[in-house]
């Protein structure tokens, strides 16, 4: 049986998807320097949604394969793509544990963000002592940001740093993010203010979540952040899925 596998403009079937369109004000938007001008499209945007690519082979074999994401506007266009670069032994061998480059392209498969997550484990003997990070780089190879697991005794805590290492953001989580047929919320703060400014939602995914273990998140920021802050929270995203959500599969 051939499968087809999602590539940007594609669906999980191979159907073509909704393409979001250069906006009408592009030319004119005013990017950080250094930044890829394909990340334009966040500027106006006040959410984003990533749905993870229902992979029928991974489902059949039980084989691990490499995770790849769409990412939409609100109306799910897709704007984005991405995917992971891990070899196949460290897959197999090391699970949700496993360290990872995540390449984010636009539909014109044009570098936008890299993300790299180096090994942690996430096992509970290790909680205390290998925290999770990851560096968020755009264009890649180009260090914008990362984002450090801070240590609590119960609900998950992160920290999001900007590239001078001065922490932006705070992220929580709630104790129990195992629940089904439920959203998990992860709330979004301004370190400086300790107010909420946006929130990380993992969707129940029904019979997707259930059969593929594949995750939907929104993505949720005031449409005036500016486009760094906006890239380090989707970065945050793929950490927090790695993390928590990923073992579903296993299970």
């Amino acid at each position: 049986m051939a499968v087809v596998i999602a590539q940007p403009g594609q669906g999980e079937k191979g159907q073509e998807m909704p393409m979001m369109n250069v906006p009408p004000n592009a030319q004119t938007i005013q990017l950080p320097m250094g930044l890829p001008p394909g990340l334009a499209y966040l500027q106006t945007l006040n959410e984003v949604l990533i749905h993870q690519h229902f992979d029928t082979l991974e489902i059949v074999t039980g084989f691990e394969r490499n995770n790849k994401y769409r990412l939409c506007n609100s109306a799910e266009q897709q704007f984005l793509y991405a995917k992971e670069d891990t070899d196949c032994m460290t897959r197999q061998c090391c699970g949700n544990n496993r360290p990872f480059t995540m390449n984010i392209t636009d539909n014109n498969w044009q570098p936008m963000v890299q993300l790299y997550r180096p090994f942690r484990c996430v096992g509970s003997l290790c909680w205390c002592c290998c925290l999770q990070e990851m560096d968020i780089m755009s264009p890649p190879g180009v260090t914008i940001g990362t984002v450090k697991q801070i240590w609590t005794p119960w609900s998950p805590k992160y920290g999001v740093f900007d590239q001078q290492g001065n922490q932006v953001f705070t992220i929580n989580g709630e104790c129990c993010y195992c629940a089904c047929c439920t959203d998990i919320m992860f709330p979004v703060s301004d370190a400086s203010t300790g107010e909420e400014i946006g929130r990380i939602i993992k969707h129940w995914g029904g019979c997707r979540e259930l059969l593929g273990g594949v995750n939907d998140f929104r993505v949720q920021f005031p449409a005036e952040m500016d486009i760094f802050k906006k890239t380090l929270l989707l970065g945050a995203t793929f950490l927090i899925d790695f993390v928590y959500f990923e073992r579903n599969k296993n299970n």
